[in-house]
């Protein structure tokens, strides 16, 4: 193995300091330096560090330390008073966060006082914003936190904690409300009013409302999430202790926190109330139950001064209330005495452990349907319980182990289910979670509802091989491939140095959230052994939880043979009780689910009368005002505005190489890139880029290329190539090499072995620019050879790669059965309709790739290469020699030509990134990598122009016969989404500083959207997006209950400030400011975004200074300038000469046509779910007859998320993450 790359492991200073000075808040529990990259050519020696020195006062002070580049130092802290927990990391991130942790279990409590499905965790996780004992008035907490350069505050709601989280462009704006957010968390005044608003409520018609019960009903009912509950369930069940449990009553089952629904079911919410959530509040949020973790280039003593503002805080409310801990709340900490029960080995939907007879698959799947007017495609979820907590090594093994069972085309799982000619489904995926007693489990997506039954046997077959317990049929020994599983390590490992390099805080948070919940503390007493938990046994726990490297290396050290990893699959994997929940779509249970809710809101009025209903109203109304009281104006501006010059940036440049007019080149420096990189440096790293090409007699540049330094150990080269010049037949048939379809095993072990991450699609790097394609590579740059390797790669995938017909017929059945889920994901649907609106058809990529064209498309080739292709099942003839292969040959040809019209080295504009001093021989390596030999140039390259998705657009009407629009109705979703699409401005108009403020103004956390929409119940969420790429503006509803209540509250919230009826205020104003700073700095945070970044602008007509020309432009924008952005572009937004486009239950859909129509869109389309495609791409299918397959979009695949249970999150602007 070579080590060259790797910095010395993470290792651990532990300094045992206990202050005597009873003014001290906080006992420092720990140092360590915590090398999380890779050693470049230009860091010299160890890293060393000096003591922390602690000083007797009421705070501590860093005297002294050293880190070198790319490395974080943590130090933790603990209260003797309160026990309050504080964790800094020190990196040289721009910013900084804050992350408030609070372990929560939802197990029912002592005596069954609560159900653990009632969502209890995810309430609070909504209510605290609402108000605290010191700020009681709702809304002041992202009001400030706006202020301080943040877009609001965030949190999400796990399985086993709750976080709240704050990012912030600098430290100085996250220091200064560190204190009032934790005090918003441990001391938040639920009030009843925030809970009829924000969880749950029946309105003035009978119909439950609620923000938190308007997201359950969005996500209840999913696939992911109804297949999810129940496998948690099979792994945690309930148990009936034998002799009773504390306060629970002999005989009585008592539930495990793990299955526990943390969001809430809808029937749950329906009968929760307040004093069950203050309940829950005194019993998990207290001090000695809470983690305060602060990351970024934040100063230690700035950091205890905070602390100690949190500690007074704490003091002063036990002091106030008489009590402490111990008093109001559960002494036990949280999960560590849980009993975790064992499965239940004869209930449905568990197997017993595998045996090597002939009948291995003994035991039964547990079925469960999700709603689906189609019905040919469903997942699987197969499950097993892990090792403990403590078991890091294990967990580390396991999660390499399924990387090699699952991640490229070439592992055993993706060949037995996808890779081949009769795939089982389309993807195959890991996921796990590390509890006292975790879990692991494999997803299978989108399998073919008839073939379900094969899954399972398969599945053991594969794994028995992989174990060496069964050989092939044919006498070949498919098991262990130990030098597979050294490139999978390889890859890991330099994939988790990328990671933190990229982003340190998100390496370690999860590392130092599951050491603050399972991880040892001192004075506890040892689990398995006499004793106490001693401090440096503490610390050594938290290090093995931040540092995955010194498993790796272990895991090295177990190549000799394939034993330990075979031990391992039969050990957590075969030998175990196995989970297997079948996910199978029913339109019956569509309509069936949409009928019953429709009866029991219809019922729930009947039996709450017309008196009930109107006294509901008013307890609505009155909530609504009481939430709405003004904000005193000393508190809106109590914090000051932190100084943006003080925010640190990524250091970089760019030099673009160019052709010139004499058929030779030129390498010149961008200006507009230059940030914080010395001009001595600069110039000096050009000057050798230039001489180096010289020397190596570099002629001429046949396209344009950008060179960005930054200060990395990692090299990411990429091409961008112009798909403009394709026809409409070329444009869908998509270039087969983003498929993903198999290329030979050599080939894609090779490539996983040597980089970090490769990519190619659709719209520049990632969904950028849908009218160009691109192709990129990352790898290590060890010993200056990254470059060379990633051009290799990029070279053979451009010029050296076969499309086979195997190759074809794979990707044409992956690609068809990634539909079923997009015409399930109301999003997808929303914005597939929209483009086909917005774009022409004839020249975009992103009507040729979006589901609608796909589906007619992709169906018409299919049967071309031989296939049968029905209502519930997909089959392709295989080999049969009788079979004529003549279409599929005319496909291959296609491909073929297109790939040569594209791939010409006039239509790239090529891209480097990384320490361009530690890379030899820059440019002639790229030139020389992307142009084929044999070429002779007889036109000089040129600037890719006109490559923007406005480029392709269809203009928006004009006239007075009103917008073009569509409802559609799908019988997957349970809420609306609202799209209404009007023309934007372009990069450079000088409005554009002023529309986005206003944008700003009126969509922030607690703006006028999130009180009024939001607030009221009408929508989960919302969004107003103004693209330069498209030129377009979008106001959008997600996950809404009322589309046409809450488009006329956001349409009357407009008019009022276009009428001057409402104010732009100078506070909010000043706070949406601050808030843009925020979401423009931490768009290039990392040092590849902001690579990147400065690559795309180009294409967008944007120049690579643009960041700074919007803050200065933002910076200018007055209250008028905002109202006249308002009334010039937002204004039409709600007209009826925009686009609208409407996703939503097929209850609601004719009710919902009917009222926009009559609110002039009378062009509006309403489309059933069954004639989505014969609406919107009836000819495409006709089309098809001389072309080959299209591509698909990327990110429209909608795999399910890993670990679903345990990673439960909002998707709003609150409780995203």
């Amino acid at each position: 193995m070579h080590h060259s790359y790797v910095g010395p492991p993470m290792f651990v200073f532990l300094l045992f300091s206990i202050v005597n000075s009873v003014k001290t808040r906080f006992i420092i529990i720990c140092k360590t330096i915590m090398t999380a990259s890779i050693t470049t050519a230009h860091q010299t020696g160890p890293h060393s560090s000096t003591d922390w020195i602690v000083c007797t006062s009421p705070t501590f002070r860093h005297l002294s330390a050293n880190s070198s580049a790319n490395s974080g130092t943590i130090a933790s802290y603990r209260s003797p008073n309160t026990n309050l927990r504080g964790l800094i990391v020190r990196t040289d991130e721009p910013v900084c966060s804050l992350h408030i942790i609070v372990s929560t279990e939802s197990n029912g409590g002592d005596g069954g006082w609560h159900h653990p499905d009632d969502g209890l965790p995810h309430t609070l996780e909504h209510l605290v914003f609402l108000g605290s004992l010191t700020h009681p008035h709702k809304g002041v907490l992202d009001k400030l936190a706006n202020r301080c350069m943040a877009s609001g505050t965030n949190a999400w709601t796990a399985t086993d904690h709750t976080a709240y989280t704050l990012s912030t462009a600098g430290g100085e704006g996250m220091l200064n409300l560190l204190p009032i957010f934790a005090d918003h968390v441990l001391f938040p005044t639920l009030t009843k009013e925030g809970f009829v608003t924000e969880v749950h409520c029946v309105n003035g018609k009978g119909e439950d409302k609620g923000v938190v019960y308007c997201e359950m009903q969005g996500r209840e009912n999913t696939e992911g999430s109804l297949i999810d509950r129940a496998i948690m369930d099979l792994l945690y069940p309930d148990y009936i202790p034998a002799n009773g449990d504390g306060n629970n009553e002999k005989g009585k089952p008592i539930s495990c926190g793990y299955s526990a629904e943390t969001g809430g079911k809808m029937a749950n919410l329906r009968t929760l109330s307040i004093e069950k959530i203050r309940r829950y509040h005194r019993e998990y949020y207290r001090s000695d139950n809470t983690l305060l973790l602060v990351t970024g280039n934040v100063e230690s003593e700035e950091f205890f001064n905070k602390l100690d503002e949190v500690e007074a805080l704490v003091l002063k409310r036990r002091a106030e209330t008489s009590c402490n801990d111990e008093d109001v709340s559960r002494i036990d900490r949280p999960w560590i005495n849980s009993f975790v029960p064992l499965m239940e080995p004869n209930r449905t939907g568990v197997y017993p452990p595998y045996s090597n007879a002939e009948d291995s698959t003994k035991g039964t799947p547990l079925v469960i349907h999700f709603p689906s007017e189609d019905e040919s495609r469903g997942t699987i979820s197969i499950a097993w319980r892990g090792p403990p907590y403590s078991s890091r090594a294990t967990w580390a093994h396991l999660s390499v182990l399924w990387d090699y069972l699952t991640e490229s085309a070439t592992s055993p799982l993706q060949l037995a289910f996808v890779e081949n000619n009769d795939p089982l489904c389309a993807y195959v995926g890991p996921a796990h979670d590390v509890f006292t007693e975790g879990y692991h489990q494999v997803w299978f997506q989108e399998c073919d509802v008839e073939k379900m039954d094969k899954v399972v046997p398969l599945f053991y077959d594969v794994m028995a091989k992989q174990a060496g317990l069964r050989q092939h049929s044919d006498g070949g020994d498919l098991s262990f491939d130990v030098k597979r599983m050294e490139t999978v390590i390889r890859r890991y490992r330099r994939r988790l140095l990328e990671a933190s390099e990229r982003r340190p805080t998100d390496a370690v948070v999860n590392g130092i959230v599951r050491n603050f919940l399972y991880g040892p503390r001192a004075g506890e007493e040892k689990k398995h052994e006499d004793g106490e938990v001693t401090l440096e046994e503490e610390m050594t726990a938290l290090h093995a939880d931040t540092d995955v490297l010194p498993f790796l290396d272990e895991a090295e050290t177990k190549l000799q043979d394939a034993s330990y990893w075979q031990s391992l699959i039969i050990e957590f994997v075969l030998d175990r009780p196995m989970a297997v929940v079948l996910g199978k779509p029913s339109a019956a249970m569509a309509n069936e689910l949409s009928q019953k809710e429709k009866e029991r809101e219809a019922q729930q009025a009947q039996n709450l009368g017309e008196d009930g209903l109107k006294n509901l109203a008013d307890v609505l109304e009155a909530a609504m005002a009481k939430n709405e009281e003004p904000i005193p104006e000393e508190i809106l501006t109590s914090l000051p505005i932190p100084d943006l010059e003080k925010v640190p940036s990524i250091p970089l440049f760019t030099a673009r190489l160019s052709p010139t007019v004499n058929d030779t080149w030129s390498l010149d420096i961008i200006p507009e890139s230059v940030r914080g990189v010395n001009m001595h440096d600069m110039n000096g790293i050009v000057d050798r880029l230039k001489k180096e090409a010289e020397g190596a007699a570099l002629a001429a540049a046949p396209f344009h290329a950008d060179f960005t330094h930054i200060d990395s150990a990692f090299v990411f080269a990429a091409v961008g190539v112009d798909t403009t010049h394709l026809t409409t037949q070329q444009r869908f048939c998509q270039p087969h090499w983003t498929t993903g379809a198999p290329y030979k095993e050599e080939f894609v072990n090779q490539i996983h072995n040597e980089t970090v991450s490769f990519s190619a699609g659709i719209g520049l790097l990632g969904g950028s620019i849908p009218q160009m394609a691109y192709v990129s590579v990352q790898t290590e740059n060890s010993g200056g050879n990254g470059l060379k390797t990633s051009l290799t790669w990029i070279r053979r995938v451009l010029y050296q790669t076969q499309i086979t017909n195997e190759a074809v017929k794979t990707a044409v059945q992956r690609l068809i059965s990634e539909i079923p889920p997009q015409v399930r994901h109301g999003p997808s649907v929303a914005a597939s309709v929209a483009s086909e609106l917005m774009f022409s058809p004839e020249t975009s990529n992103t009507i040729a790739c979006n589901v609608l064209r796909q589906k007619p498309f992709l169906s018409k080739v299919f049967e071309r290469i031989g296939g049968q292709l029905g209502c519930d099942k997909m089959e392709l003839d295989g080999e049969d020699a009788s079979v004529d292969d003549s279409g599929i040959q005319e496909i291959v040809l296609e491909l073929e030509n297109i790939r040569k019209t594209l791939f010409q080295p006039t239509n790239y504009h090529a891209f480097v990134a990384g320490n361009l001093r530690a890379v030899p021989n820059v440019l002639s390596q790229l030139v020389n990598s992307l142009v084929q030999s044999t070429e002779i140039f007889t036109a000089s390259g040129r600037l890719i122009e006109n490559v923007s998705a406005s480029s392709v657009r269809r203009p928006i009407r004009t006239g007075n016969n009103g917008g073009e629009g569509a409802v559609c109705g799908l019988s997957a979703i349970e809420s609306g989404y609202l799209n209404i699409i009007t023309n934007g401005v372009k990069p450079y108009d000088p409005n554009r500083p002023a529309v986005l403020v206003a944008i700003e103004y009126l969509t922030a956390l607690e703006g006028d959207f999130w009180v009024k929409l939001r607030g009221a119940g009408l929508t989960y969420s919302y969004s107003i997006s103004d693209s330069t790429d498209s030129e377009l503006l979008k106001f959008g509803l997600f996950k809404c209950t009322d589309i046409p209540g809450a488009f006329e509250k956001a349409s009357e919230i407009i008019a009022d400030y276009a009428s001057n009826h409402k104010q732009i205020s100078h506070i909010g104003l000043e706070n949406a400011k601050a808030s843009l700073a925020y979401q423009i700095i931490s768009g290039r945070s990392s040092k590849l975004s902001a690579a990147t970044s400065s690559f795309v602008r180009t294409f967008k007509g944007e120049k690579m200074d643009y960041d700074r020309y919007l803050l200065s432009g933002i910076a200018a924008v007055t209250e008028d300038d905002v109202t006249h952005a308002l009334i010039t572009y937002l204004v039409p937004c709600f007209d009826p000469l925009s686009n609208l486009i409407i996703a939503c239950p097929p209850n609601k859909l004719d009710a919902i046509h009917e009222y926009f129509v009559c609110r002039g869109w009378t062009k509006l389309k309403k489309v059933p779910e069954e004639n989505l495609f014969e609406a919107f791409a009836g000819s495409v299918a006709e089309e098809s007859k001389n072309t080959a397959l299209p591509e698909k979009v990327a990110g429209m695949s909608m795999f399910l998320p890993g670990a679903f249970a345990s990673q439960f999150h909002c998707t709003c602007p609150k409780c995203g993450r």
